[in-house]
């Protein structure tokens, strides 16, 4: 009789995102840990039920809802690379769900037409209505059939929605009625097709499971939350217009990983540290450049424009969300408000009172502007 996967506990999208950093930023940035399931479950932080630590003074700490509470709620979203280093974590496990999934594409031959934007505007002004019914996914927009040939005749919106222990005709109800409205209202080609898997970790695996290839490419991202608000309060055309100033060469990347799951979230010992627009984001927008290898000039450009132009415009658009720490640009302004928002001042006096030298430290972490490089030193700023 073959193994059957009878339950799941909440990880990352991709099979090569480490479990540590992933729950708290044990080993590089983070802020809570999104997946596939999360807007039904919650984020990986919210799922943390327990954690052996050592603190940077050497001590062994179990962190739960009943001891060192203070240390439990930093590790979880506060970016635990700041704070220790995690030996064990005891997660919460899931039944392992069904999964009905859509794949749909929005395509247009004239990619500077307007109208491409106002279809994706007016997509993205329905989010909130397909997260709310409990639709997540992954997808993006592109240059077809290659990102980096200036000469393709497409642009596209491409990916996949989903929803749990559900069957195709929930979803198609929810879903296909605005991909009619699309096809429609605009001059666009629309795709979408269906699928139904009884196991959610089979479907996984077909899909998510082989690792990426992200170290092949010098590139870096940057994120911004879009909640309700920033979705459906600019007419159509304003939204459209935000949207493809946020578009760099490459594409953007939208992860729809909040939902209910999230926003509703109880977590054992009280909810985590992770920034607070959480709570209430409908999609996480990522604008990722790149560059060729080793011109440093051009890094430069790039860089540049996705701080000062491309987040920019998201900023605007969503003032009063913030970025996800492990996606986010490093030279995002305000980083602590960006990343924690009113919560840093309680992390930081944690980080003080466990790691009272400075012990646990990286650039865009609990503290670190008290500290700065010198020549390759570390010193007091």
């Amino acid at each position: 009789m073959p193994l059957q996967t009878i339950a799941i506990v909440i990880g990352g999208q991709d099979a090569d995102v480490g479990i540590g950093g992933y729950l708290t930023g044990g080993d590089h940035l983070t802020g809570g840990g999104h997946s596939p399931v999360s807007a039904y479950y919650g984020l990986g932080a919210d799922n943390v039920l327990e954690l052996q630590v050592i603190t940077p003074t050497g001590e062994l700490k179990t962190l739960n809802q009943c001891s060192n509470e203070d240390f439990f709620f930093a590790f979880r979203g506060g970016g635990g690379s700041s704070f220790g280093v995690i030996i064990s974590a005891t997660l919460k496990a899931y039944a392992t769900p069904s999964l009905s999934w859509s794949h749909f594409t929005i395509n247009q031959e004239n990619i500077e037409n307007d109208t491409f934007w106002q279809a994706v505007a007016y997509y993205h002004s329905q989010l909130p209505h397909l997260v709310q019914s409990g639709l997540v996914g992954y997808y993006n927009i592109t240059a077809y059939p290659n990102p980096l040939d200036f000469t393709s005749p497409y642009r596209q919106v491409s990916g996949g929605l989903w929803v749990l222990n559900t069957n195709i005709s929930a979803l198609d109800a929810i879903f296909k009625p605005i991909l009619d409205h699309i096809a429609s209202s605009y001059p666009v080609q629309v795709n979408h097709t269906t699928q139904y898997s009884p196991n959610y970790y089979d479907w996984w695996k077909a899909y998510y499971s082989t690792p990426g290839a992200a170290a092949t490419t010098d590139s870096r991202i940057g994120n911004r939350f879009l909640d309700e608000k920033a979705l459906t309060s600019p007419s159509i055309e304003s939204l459209a217009r935000t949207l493809r100033a946020a578009y760099p060469t490459v594409g953007l990347l939208f992860n729809v990983v909040s939902g209910p799951g999230v926003w509703n979230a109880k977590p054992a010992g009280g909810p985590g540290s992770m920034t607070p627009a959480w709570r209430s984001a409908i999609v996480e927008l990522i604008v990722p450049v790149t560059w060729n290898y080793l011109n440093f000039s051009l890094k430069a450009t790039e860089t540049n424009l996705l701080t000062n132009d491309y987040l920019s415009v998201l900023r605007k658009l969503a003032p009063d969300t913030g970025c996800y720490l492990n996606e986010a640009d490093v030279n995002e302004p305000d980083l602590p408000q960006a990343f924690w928002g009113d919560i840093y001042p309680t992390l930081l006096s944690i980080k003080r009172k466990y790691d009272p030298q400075g012990v646990s430290w990286c650039a865009p972490c609990v503290g670190s502007q008290h500290w700065k490089l010198d020549g390759g030193q570390l010193c007091r700023a």
